[in-house]
């Protein structure tokens, strides 16, 4: 039976933190860790017949500054502990871990900081630390534009072009602002009604307590990992665009090149969001079914 569970933990410390488990209540927990913007419900791009079909129970958890995660500053290895702590308040002691976009760094630190637990890891189209001029040179003009900014430190103007992104996300039309660079049948996709209605709430409910997730989102993705990911021992599955120009294929293998047990899967033609439609796939890697 498909079960739909949306909490708000509240830690000791009194840190809320948003997450969302779907798919049949006995299933095999999945986590899903959003990327930008988004927040818990971005998971309802994995259908909940894949779901049913894998007898998966998908869980996402609102990063810092999302949904209603409360912002948290700092290293990537300290913002990925909500992830854990949500587990724990599940009783998930091992589990596989699914990364999309900017989720994708986080997935990769939290397989480094907490070995024992995960499983695998997947990333859909990740996105990895942005330090390395040549491996991001196919980066997007606009995204390339900001990374001095994001460099330089928190600051007001940082602060202010944030705020402004947040409110043309807010205002705009989703789709002219998003299928640039988008493939036919990613484009295709991203039209269906049910598409775009899913990343207006996306946009909504994410930035609904503010920029603080965006500002944190664009000082961590600047900064080199602070773990080392060659220390990574669970199998790590990845899919991606030949022609992603929010996440440069480069960047990522890179980092691929430094794990022992890699996959890639390379989708030819496609951008962004071109592993979103296989569900499926992205499913059965997390699963181990398919290898």
């Amino acid at each position: 039976m498909l079960a739909v569970t949306d909490e708000t933990h509240v830690t000791p410390e009194g840190r809320r933190i948003g997450w969302l488990a779907r798919g049949p209540e006995e299933g095999t927990p999945v986590l899903y860790v959003h990327g930008w913007p988004g927040w818990r419900l971005e998971q309802g791009v994995i259908p909940d017949e894949v779901l049913v079909r894998f007898d998966v129970r998908l869980i996402s958890v609102d990063r810092p500054g999302w949904g209603n995660t409360d912002p948290l500053h700092g290293l990537r290895s300290e913002r990925v502990m909500d992830v854990l702590t949500v587990c724990d308040t599940l009783g998930i002691d091992r589990f596989p871990a699914m990364g999309v976009s900017c989720g994708g760094s986080y997935i990769f630190t939290l397989a480094a900081v907490a070995s024992e637990r995960l499983t695998r890891i997947v990333s859909v189209s990740g996105q990895m630390p942005y330090d390395d001029e040549a491996a991001i040179k196919g980066l997007a003009a606009d995204q390339a534009a900001e990374l001095a900014l994001s460099r330089a430190g928190r600051s007001r103007e940082l602060e202010d072009t944030c705020l402004k992104e947040r409110e043309l996300f807010l205002t705009g039309d989703p789709y002219t602002d998003l299928s640039e660079g988008m493939s036919l049948p990613e484009k295709t996709w991203y039209a269906q009604p049910a598409v775009i209605e899913g990343v207006k709430a996306e946009m909504r409910e994410g930035f609904r307590q503010g920029a603080e997730g965006h500002i944190d989102d664009c000082l961590t993705a600047v900064q080199p990992f602070d773990v080392d990911i060659s220390t990574i021992r669970c199998p790590v599955r990845a899919v991606h665009g030949s022609i992603d120009e929010w996440e440069p294929l480069p960047n990522l293998t890179r980092f691929l090149d430094a794990i022992d047990d890699t996959q890639l899967i390379v989708l030819d033609g496609m951008g962004h969001f071109g592993p979103h439609l296989y569900p499926d796939l992205l499913i059965a890697l997390a699963t181990g079914a398919a290898g």
